[in-house]
């Protein structure tokens, strides 16, 4: 469930926090600006908190990315950086940090394209409680300036939502906060390496937005690879909710009833007008009806069974509590509490032991 956002650099303090910060950032043929985005966000970082860590995954990059990154580990303390030996993409890649990072609060940022400066205003809304904060898109909210790519990246978020029922944002992007609960709550997920970008939706705890401007790093590419990108849709709609199968099968019992009132329309037919029938029409008729029955039958048993075994391979918790609270007294609890009591019981244990045993 979506909550409003709240008003920013409300409740930020205002000394260098205890809070452990993590940043995840995948990276790939980056060399010609990584090191301005690792200055700029070591120093937002840096003023703030006195614990953080900046986690770098390099998703095989073929230029000298690695290279630039080792040596801004030199000058640069709280620097970790993960080599992939083949590429994996960047949402993968994304929950390899996730997976890696020790932080109480993680952010995710695209470096090619996600502002550090920002990074104060997604804090501000940790601050005021949220766990799960989305960075939206103003270019996929405004319409006068959303490209060919972002409205069929925005209308598949809208028609992803609708499918699936997980409540994410149309205008997500990979800029976002998450709570180390949030963390820990899908990383048993099989499938997270390929559910980045919704799979902080499948712990059902409330989320916030942020809107904010993308920016374009001088150096960065924006290739769009469109046959990637509609694997990647395919692969949301396919491994994050049971209703895609659902709806098969529920297609698969009305194909079984109407096949078996078709059946019965020959029947009726051969009966009430089998002389004006074409000879054989009528048998091969029912024979077709009934291999359509069979097969639909065969279709919707089969939904159901993947279902389950999608449903256990999710490994999706079978809970979650969002919140708990309870009285300022618990009378039964009072009760049960030894504490206050201990002299007592040391008595009894003492009286025990020197008592003779039958």
């Amino acid at each position: 469930m979506n909550r409003p956002a709240t008003t920013l650099n409300a409740t930020t303090p205002r000394v260098r926090s205890d809070l452990f910060v993590s940043v995840v950032t995948p990276v790939r043929n980056a060399e010609k600006y990584i090191e301005e985005f690792v200055d700029e966000l070591a120093g937002e970082l840096s003023s703030r908190f006195k614990d953080y860590e900046i986690v770098l995954v390099d998703d095989c990059s073929r230029d000298a990315t690695v290279a630039r990154i080792e040596s801004l580990q030199r000058r640069r303390q709280n620097v970790q950086l993960y080599s992939l030996a083949r590429r994996i993409g960047m949402d993968s890649a994304f929950v390899v940090g996730l997976e890696h990072a020790i932080g109480d609060v993680i952010v995710t940022m695209d470096a090619a394209q996600d502002p550090p400066g920002r990074l104060g205003d997604l804090l501000d809304l940790y601050y005021a409680g949220h766990e799960i904060v989305y960075g939206v898109r103003t270019d996929r909210s405004d319409k006068s300036r959303r490209g060919l790519y972002q409205r069929v990246a925005r209308g598949f978020f809208v028609a992803y939502r609708r499918i699936t029922a997980e409540d994410v944002p149309a205008d997500l992007s990979s800029l976002r906060l998450l709570t180390r609960r949030v963390v820990n709550t899908f990383t048993e997920n099989r499938d997270r390496y390929n559910l980045f970008p919704v799979i902080a939706a499948f712990t059902g705890i409330p989320y916030t937005t942020m809107p904010y401007e993308r920016i374009r790093r001088a150096g960065a590419r924006a290739d769009v690879d469109y046959l990637e990108s509609f694997g990647r849709a395919v692969t949301l709609l396919l491994l994050s909710s049971k209703r895609p199968l659902r709806w098969m099968g529920l297609g698969s019992l009305l194909g079984a009833t109407l096949s078996m009132l078709y059946a019965v329309y020959v029947v009726v037919a051969h009966l009430l007008r089998g002389n004006e029938l074409a000879e054989g029409w009528a048998s091969l008729s029912l024979q077709i009806a009934g291999l359509f029955f069979v097969q639909f039958v065969i279709l919707a048993v089969m939904s159901e069974y993947l279902i389950r075994i999608f449903a256990h391979t999710q490994n999706r918790p079978a809970y979650i509590i969002s919140r708990e609270s309870s009285s300022l007294v618990l009378a039964r609890k009072a009760e049960l509490n030894v504490t206050g009591s201990s002299q007592d019981a040391n008595d009894r244990l003492t009286a025990d032991a020197t008592t003779p045993k039958a």
